[in-house]
């Protein structure tokens, strides 16, 4: 009987174990390269604004050492001074430079257009930024876009970026912020060349 007792617990205990393999296995089968994949890592955002007549491009970057986690940003580096009446084109780059060699996260962005998002706020109401790059079911990707400056914008404003990661939530065209999850939240101060 105490025999009989024994063996079934010890079927029981093999079971259990079974199961929280499983568990493990499948924690750790997640990819970045899969649909939703996981949340990037993202130390460097560079914007690059280009306007129309050929001039010199404005560029400014933003370092996050610890990604999206509590440690403040870096200042901005670089002007970004805009002038009135241009429509620049945009980009936006994502860097990882906590890894050696530095990894080009927009490329895993654009590879990924169906699960990410970039999303602008602008605070002076003489700009505004339109995207105009799509993922591949046409809703806007944003890695590319265009700034336009009214010829009565004036003072100073901000840009802010922010990058959503569509892991379990839907990713709707006509979003106008993200309902996902966050891989990085910057703000660009801009001024408006007199």
């Amino acid at each position: 009987m105490i025999e009989q007792t024994l063996r079934g617990m010890s079927r029981t205990v093999v079971r259990a174990g079974a199961g929280a393999m499983l568990v493990v296995v499948s924690a750790c089968g997640e990819s970045s390269t899969a649909p939703g994949g996981e949340n990037e890592v993202i130390s460097r955002v560079t914007l690059t604004l280009t306007p129309p007549s050929g001039g010199g491009a404005l560029s400014a970057y933003i370092d996050d050492s610890d990604g999206n986690g509590p440690t403040a940003p870096s200042a901005q580096v670089g002007t970004l001074a805009l002038v009135k009446g241009v429509t620049y084109s945009g980009a936006v780059k994502f860097e990882n430079r906590l890894a050696t060699p530095a990894e080009d996260i927009t490329a895993e962005v654009q590879a990924e257009a169906n699960a990410h998002r970039v999303f602008y706020t602008v605070t002076n109401t003489g700009v505004t930024v339109t995207t105009t790059d799509v993922d591949g079911q046409g809703r806007p990707l944003g890695v590319r876009f265009n700034t336009a400056v009214t010829s009565a914008a004036t003072g100073s404003g901000t840009m802010r970026v922010v990058l959503c990661h569509y892991d379990g939530a839907a990713k709707v065209a006509t979003a106008t912020s993200c309902a996902g999850e966050t891989d990085i939240d910057l703000s660009f101060n801009f001024t408006i060349a007199p």
